[in-house]
Parts: C-alpha cells; structure tokens; sequence
C-alpha cells in the first residue's frame, strides 16, 4: 500500500507575507490577469540524485508505459547532450547550478563541504549555525541556503509576483531540499535519518506545519519495517551484467547483497539510514510532496508556484551497490513508476495543462573500480593513500623544495578529497612564496601516475573566460574564498578518498552527462540534440513563467523547446 494513502492530514501552514508587498502583489495579479492565465500554474522540478543519461537507454526496457520517462518521450521534451560545467560533480554542486543557471565558481557551492579557514576547520553547503533544525532533536548542525551565493529560480519567482508565488523544496538530503529552492523559499523539508521525521530549520519557520507534525507522530517512516525490496519489473527487463549477488556490492546487514531485500521488523538505531538506501526513500518523499500541494495549495490560483524535489535513494543505492546492479536498475524502474504517478494525482488536481515539469540530475556515476581493473582499464582505489598520508608526503616535498625545516606547524592544513588547502597564516607562505609553494605542490601531484591533471588557483583565475575542456570545467569549479589551492583530478576510473561501492565527483563523461527532460505546459515536445547543461532548467522555466532568469545566469534558455506563442 503506497504510503501517501495513509498519511494524517493537519491543516495547512499559515504564510507570512510582508505587509509592503500586499498591496502591489494584489494590484500585479489583477493587472496582468491575461498573462498569469496563460502561464502554468505550477512548476515541478524534480532532481534525481546519480542519475546519468545512459540509464536512460540502457534500461528503457524496464520502463513503464505509465510510467515518468515514457510519457516524456511521446509528449515530452528529452535533451539527450546535457552535460554539468564543472569538474567536481558532487551532490552540493549540482543542486545548486540546477535553478541558478550558473556554475560553483559563482554560486559559490563548491562541494557538499569544504575546508573553512577559520573557526571549526569545515563548513557543510547549507551549514548555518543562526538557523537550527526544527522537527527533531538533532546532533546535526542549523541548516539554511546563506552560503549560495546567488539567487534561484525560486528567488527569480518571489520577485516577479511580489511575493505571492509559493516556493518549497523536499528531499531526503537537506542540501537537496535547500539549495534548489533558494533564498526565498517558504520553506524547506528533509528527512531527518536520526529521528526518521521530516524537519525543517528556523531560517524558515519557528516550527512545524501541522500535516507534517502529523505525518512525524504517525511514524510514517516506521511503517515500512518487514517489507521487502523485491523486483518490480518482468525478469527479462533486467540486464544481467553481473550475479545479483557479487563481490563488488556493499553488504550491509539485514539488506544484503541479493534480492529480496528485507528491511528490520522494527525501527533500530539503523533503520532510517538503510531506509534511505532502498526505493523506499523515494516513495515517501513523494509522499511529502504530495501534502505540500495539497496542503499549501500549490497551483491553486494563476500566481504560478514552484516545487522542488530531490530524489536521493537513486544516490544512496548507487553508492552501495554499483551501476551494474540489479539494484540500481530497479530503483531507477520504482522511481520512473512512482513519478509517472505522480504526474497522474497533480493532472487530477491541477488539471492538464496547467502545470509543467522538469527533470535532470546533480551528477551521473563511474564505474566500480575492481570491475574496471578486471578488465585491464587503469582503475583504482585510494592510490593516494588516505587524506593523512597525502598530505604528509606533499609536506615534506614542500619543506625539501622550499628549503625549510622539517619541524613546526604544517604548511599543508588539509588534504580534502580532490584539492589541497595550504595555511596561509604560515610566514613561509607569504606573498610569492605562496605562488611557489602551490606551484610545488601541482607539480607532485601531476608526477603521480594516477592524477591526469592539477591546476593552482593562480592558473585558473587567469585562465581566460570562455575556454574548452578540461581547463574550462576547473575554471567554473574554483571559488578563490571556498576552494583549495590545487585542484586536481586522478584519471578515469580511479577512486580517491571514497569507500563506496562506485562513486562520482571527476570531470569526465560518465559523471557529467545526465538526463534534462521538460513536460507539460509551454513545452514543444521532441528529442533534441542541442547541448545544453542542467543550469538550462532554471532559465528555460523562467521563460515559461515569463519572469526574469535567476540573476546570475551564466546559461540561457533552450528556445528551442518553448511553444512559440
């Protein structure tokens, strides 16, 4: 039974409107009557967390003729060239560049965290100690979207109707949620895996509405304790690349390796963290969604609305058991059904016609690489060794190179992931030296075999606009006040820093080609082939919505795709 089914319904949030904007909103919606009747009432924007374009035509056998991809390939628009900017395809990044049009070198959402030089040694994407989690008792830290750095399509909306216009974002991932539905938004909803409530934080509100307090008392994430992860689609829809049960998947217990997966009879201190690693997760968020509209009355007048949705079990199944496996096919099958549902519920509600959909993805996924050493390619894991032992090495060929002693406070402050944060506070770093030193620094990194390429800040920051390549995506990756000072990338198939079954987060195609797929009111269905990025979603639903592009666009609209008025 689909859990939307048996949700408690509370009565919907009050909305704080500004009393300056009152007056001009009523005066904007009765001026421009026509117009607003002609636009959507509603955009949807759903992001599928890893979900590369090949999962498209490799597993379209298994799609459901209801189901969300059939339906966008019949009378839909599908953009099969889409490809990320920047070359650190990580959750944070690509969320962010979705609904702001740009890249991290100006959102400024470098990677899911990164090394702040000052206080507390690291700073979470959507970490704001001003803003606590409201819903739940949490270890974790506040949450808000103050460190993107520019404005959404959500903020882009707000102005436009002034303040009318309802903006929400729901996922799993708090930074999902956040960071698509901007500055703006009227609120934000995640899923809190200590509690197994859905919470919020005091950026946006002082607590809960009442539908999700009810939903957080019914237990609802409870409610799939004892059931089983089984095959949805017929046997011959799945690709049988390797075993069900294989050597390179993750096995964490009850879960296993091999379908049926089978979730604890009760609700441990484990329980909500393998919730989110089964298709599961997906169902419940749409479930939230569900409520929102409902409960906030989204789409219910002509001041368009938008609704931002982060699916993030694709990412958590991917992570533990491979693009290879039978897993990731099939959550990607119950997702395809669950939308296509879900496109269903909001036609009845809101009526054909009068709302439209877009979906891409924050980041594709690599292979495993045991699987591609078996196969002779160059693959490996953690050839750098751990973040300690890399940064001890370019230490000590810092302080051999530079002619310092090999005694007193690090030069090197943090090895994190693909980049290399120095302290700038040491007099051996100071002015030109500084330059050296990265230069230094590049200059190990590159004489690993496994590392394909490195750049300093001082490079990428005069590197010319408007390049190609791989110095181009470095150049859109690097913020000179969030990133490190070398970045770099190892070569394909090459995992550093990750002990996830696969993973992502390089420069090449397999991480940054995703789908981007648009439906419903203003769209021209047809397969395009025109490249375009997932940064396209934000300027080319704003041209939909007739309103201003998010203000720091670096991407324009598909007009290709735009129903000639």
């Amino acid at each position: 039974m689909r859990i939307h089914r048996r949700l408690l319904r509370g009565a919907p949030a009050k909305r704080a409107v500004p009393a300056l904007f009152l007056f001009a909103a009523s005066l904007a919606v009765c001026g421009s009557a026509a117009e607003s009747a002609e636009r959507p009432r509603l955009i949807v924007v759903v992001s599928v967390d890893q979900l590369p374009q090949r999962y498209l035509e490799q597993f379209r056998s298994g799609f459901a003729k209801d189901g969300l991809f059939e339906q966008v390939f019949a009378s839909g628009a599908w953009f099969t060239n889409c490809y990320h900017r920047h070359a650190f395809t990580i959750t944070g990044p690509g969320h962010a560049s979705l609904l702001t049009g740009t890249d991290p070198a100006v959102h400024g959402i470098v990677s899911n965290g990164w090394y702040h030089r000052g206080p507390g040694g690291t700073m979470g994407c959507v970490e704001d100690a001003l803003a606590p989690l409201v819903g739940a008792p949490s270890l974790d830290k506040g949450v808000s979207p103050r460190n993107l750095l520019v404005p959404t399509l959500g903020d882009a909306l707000k102005l436009a109707t002034y303040g009318k216009a309802k903006v929400f974002g729901v996922a799993q991932k708090d930074r999902s949620a956040v960071l698509p539905a901007g500055h703006a938004a009227d609120a934000a909803y995640w899923f809190d895996e200590n509690s197994g409530n859905w919470v919020t934080s005091k950026y946006y509100r002082d607590d809960l509405p009442g539908y999700l307090r009810n939903l957080n008392e019914s237990s609802a994430a409870e409610a799939y304790a004892g059931q089983s992860w089984e095959l949805i689609a017929p046997t011959e829809c799945y690709r049988r690349d390797l075993p069900d049960d294989n050597p390179y998947e993750t096995n964490f217990p009850p879960l296993g390796r091999a379908f049926p997966h089978r979730m604890p009879a009760q609700a441990d201190a484990n329980y909500f963290k393998l919730l989110e690693a089964t298709p599961f997760g997906n169902e419940l968020t749409l479930a939230v969604a569900r409520l929102l509209v409902e409960h906030e009355q989204l789409g219910g007048d002509n001041v368009p609305d938008l609704l931002c949705i982060g699916l993030s079990s694709n990412d958590y199944v991917g992570h533990a058991f491979g693009p290879h496996s039978l897993e990731v096919q099939d959550v990607t099958f119950r997702m395809d059904r669950d939308l296509g549902e879900f496109m269903r519920w909001l036609d009845e509600r809101i009526g054909a016609g009068n709302w439209t959909f877009g979906l891409s993805s924050d980041h594709g996924v690599g292979p495993v690489p045991e699987l591609a050493m078996a196969l002779r390619l160059r693959g490996a894991r953690n050839p750098l060794g751990d973040a300690t032992q890399l940064a001890a090495r370019l230490e000590k060929r810092l302080r051999n190179d530079l002619g310092i002693a090999a005694s007193g406070k690090p030069l090197v402050a943090r090895a994190e992931g693909v980049e290399i944060f120095l302290d700038h506070t040491q007099p051996e770093l100071i002015g030109e030296k500084l330059f050296a030193a990265r230069k230094i620094v590049r200059q190990a990194l590159l004489e690993e075999p496994s590392v394909a390429i490195a750049y300093t800040q001082d490079e990428l920051i005069a590197m010319p606009v408007g390049g190609e390549g791989l110095p181009e995506l470095f150049r859109r990756t690097m913020h000179p006040k969030r990133s490190g000072d070398v970045l770099f990338a190892m070569v394909p198939y090459v995992l550093q820093g990750s002990k996830n079954t696969a993973s992502h987060g390089t420069p090449w195609e397999y991480d940054r080609h995703v789908p981007l797929l648009f439906w419903g009111a203003g769209i021209k269905p047809g397969r395009y082939l025109e490249l375009a990025s997932p940064g396209c979603l934000g300027t080319t639903l704003a041209r939909v919505l007739a309103v201003d592009p998010p203000a720091a666009a670096s991407v324009g609209p598909l007009d290709s795709v735009l129903q000639s008025e």
